[in-house]
């Protein structure tokens, strides 16, 4: 079978950069330490041109650095729990075991074993170690945690270790392992990670841990060198498209301090040269000339909408729209007195009315669209059916319906509908209207404070209260007539003197002399703001370099190459042999053909996961197969088969190993457990007689 040596390790760790070398060796030594951590950074950074003074180099790995205890490593064995205290209801103990063989704890339901089963799944390690432990509920809540003294023995040496529930236990206590059925349902359900780690590959996961270590170092110190940028490069306002704006924009790492000096170097000549410009510059022609353009715009505004006011206003139009206001008044009294007398008759309120005619309007288009397309509404005619009863006319009908036609076609209420329509068409292009009339309006339009502007203001005063009155009296309010309309202002000379003045503008600021004069001037303005940063700039670009090789470095501390490698060497010294244990358990468990396999998951800063899954459906978890005694068996397969794969001989802790195992798969389990109490320790905590006896029976006969 293929190994994985200590001395692979060394000649694979030739291929990584020095620093991590050293790294490998600092791991082979023991734990890695701050201190180690921070002089593994300073490695890196010195791998990317950072130059510490009294540095020392790095010292790679070498088969000499391989601990003499390399691949083995000390049975523990449990010898007793004492003081135990606040553990359900649990006495103090003690509790003792023997540290060889196989011990049996017997009770009944409510006996304690499961209290001390707890206990050992918190010390030791367990696939699923459980919540808080509670003390006795018939006794006052201590508000203390659950603790316990637990003597064990590593090798030869006795050891102890004081307990408390919440706080992590001793990495020789973590070698003994724990399976009860809620770590049996972990074991099958759910993805594992060996508890016992071969050591070679607890290599790969310490070495992995320290570069990612050192990597949050390398950031930690990267991101407070990015938070660093002088704040007088990010408040310096510079043009777009100037020398000076372009080498703040783009400057990098790669930036030379000659480029710096070209731009922030300015001579006195430059100087001078710079308030020259400055003067010659001052009267800004092109953006004069925006200016009066805006204003034109609006001037021009306000003369159309003053022409309209003109023309929607004047005394002759509003004696019109008074006529028409009068003629439809007349007009809806004499539809009003018709519809009356229409409706003298009537049985029914409201006949002639406006919602009467809308009701008889949709009545002529339904007629006329969909029932009697072809034929002049009301259709009385022989066997024709009322569009609004749908019910046959009879001669009575067709008499009202046709007297209903000629009360609507009646020349009085066309008249009125008419005369409503024309006092509209008047008022709608008067709502439309939006007179300004404030003294900021006018500034905008070049009148503020001139003669002009005081005519504009009156006339627009007095068109404003005259569109108010009118609106008024096409709406039926009473309203009193303003005075005439004051006379349109002239704006034709001050819209004509803004025009030559744009144009005299125009044709200063388009001179190819000024717009060279305009960039010179930019140019330089921009390399005088730049000039006092010159130092700051040059620390900056100092900062980008060291930046960038800072990421540099952090990226040599990627961790992908080591897990892969750490994969490689699980599958060659794990994932077989655990293949091999697993089948050959199941098998002595009694399945004839093992119903699932082990397979090996991604890896994560070089630890990798393993799974169990069917061999006939990879897709379906077992769980879901697998019958409730099958789960056990199966679980407890793999639970002895990573022991063996790991080549840990420390003790083992089970409770009530065998529920819903029939008594077939009980036998075998108990054979299992009598053998391995001959390499271990093998505590079994049970309720079950017929169990207690099995295992009784099974030692005696050995």
């Amino acid at each position: 079978m293929a190994t994985f040596t200590f001395d692979d390790l060394i000649a694979w760790s030739e291929k990584l950069p020095p620093w991590q070398r050293d790294a490998l060796r600092r791991v082979l030594s023991g734990d890695i330490s701050p201190t180690d951590i921070a002089e593994l950074a300073t490695l890196a950074k010195a791998a990317q041109g950072f130059a510490a003074p009294g540095a020392p180099a790095p010292r790679p790995a070498s088969k000499d650095d391989v601990p003499p205890s390399a691949g083995s490593e000390c049975p523990v064995s449990l010898l007793s729990l004492r003081d135990i205290t606040y553990v359900n209801a649990l006495a103090s103990g003690p509790v003792t075991f023997s540290p060889d063989g196989l011990t049996i704890i017997y009770g009944d339901n409510a006996s304690g074993k499961s209290g001390i089963a707890r206990i050992l799944k918190k010390a030791a390690h367990a696939r699923e170690p459980g919540g808080l432990i509670r003390p006795s509920v018939f006794e006052p809540d201590p508000g203390k945690p659950a603790s316990a003294v637990i003597e064990f023995r590593a090798g030869s040496t006795p050891r102890s270790f004081n307990w408390i529930d919440g706080r992590s236990s001793t990495s020789e206590l973590t070698r003994i392992n724990v399976f009860d059925a809620t770590c049996a349902a972990v074991q099958v359900e759910q993805n594992n990670r060996l508890a016992y780690t071969p050591e070679i590959l607890q290599v790969f996961q310490n070495l992995a841990e320290t570069c990612r270590a050192v990597g949050e170092q390398l950031k930690t110190e990267k991101d407070a060198l990015d938070a660093a940028r002088a704040p007088e490069l990010r408040l310096v306002s510079l043009r777009t498209q100037t020398a000076a704006s372009i080498l703040l924009a783009s400057l990098s790492s790669r930036t030379k301090p000659d480029e710096i000096d070209a731009i922030c170097d300015v001579s006195d000549e430059e100087r001078e040269r710079h308030t020259a410009l400055a003067r010659a510059l001052r009267d800004n022609p092109a953006g004069q000339a925006d200016l009066l353009e805006a204003r034109g715009r609006r001037l021009k505004d306000l003369d159309a909408l003053s022409a309209t006011l003109q023309n929607l206003l004047s005394d002759t139009t509003v004696a019109d729209f008074e006529q028409r206001v009068v003629d439809a008044d007349a007009a809806a009294e004499a539809a009003s007195a018709a519809r009356q007398a229409f409706a003298a008759n009537s049985a029914l309120p409201g006949l002639g009315a406006e919602a009467w005619k809308q009701l008889w309007e949709s009545a002529r288009r339904y007629s006329e669209e969909l029932a009697y397309p072809a034929e002049a509404f009301p259709v009385t005619k022989e066997d024709a059916l009322c569009v609004l009863c749908q019910q046959p006319i009879d001669r009575a009908a067709a008499q009202r319906l046709s007297q209903f036609e000629r009360f609507v076609q009646d020349d009085i209420q066309q008249r009125a509908k008419a005369a409503c329509a024309r006092v509209q068409a008047l008022a709608t292009p008067l709502e439309a209207l939006r007179i300004p009339i404030s003294r900021s309006q006018l500034r905008d339009g070049a009148l503020s404070d001139t003669p002009v502007a005081h005519a504009v203001r009156s006339f627009l005063v007095m068109a404003k209260s005259r569109r108010r009155y009118l609106l008024r009296r096409a709406k039926g309010l009473t309203a009193n007539r303003p005075a005439g309309l004051s006379p349109r202002p002239d704006l034709a000379d001050t819209r004509s003197s803004i025009a030559a003045e744009i144009t005299r503008l125009r044709a200063a600021a388009q001179a190819d002399g000024r717009r060279k004069m305009q960039n010179e001037f930019t140019e330089l303005d921009d390399c005088i703001k730049l000039s006092p940063l010159k130092e700051i700039l040059k620390e900056e670009v100092t900062r980008l370099r060291r930046s960038l090789r800072l990421e540099r470095a952090r990226n040599d501390c990627d961790t992908t190459g080591i897990t892969r490698k750490g994969g490689d060497v699980a599958q060659i010294v794990v994932t077989a042999q655990l293949r091999s244990n697993f089948a050959s358990h199941l098998s002595r468990l009694g399945f004839n053909a093992a119903p699932v396999e082990v397979k090996l998951g991604l890896g994560t800063v070089g630890q990798h996961p393993y799974r169990l899954s069917l061999i006939a459906r990879d897709d379906v978890p077992p769980c879901e197969v697998l019958s409730e005694g099958e789960k056990t068996c199966v679980a407890l397969a793999g639970f002895l088969a990573e022991l063996e794969t790991t080549k840990n001989g420390s003790g083992i802790i089970l409770d009530d190993p065998i529920s819903s195992l029939d008594h077939h798969y009980r036998v075998r389990v108990v054979r299992l457990l009598v053998e391995a109490a001959k390499e271990r320790q093998v505590v079994v905590f049970t309720h079950d007689i017929v169990f207690l006896l099995l295992l009784t029976f099974l030692v005696m006969s050995c």
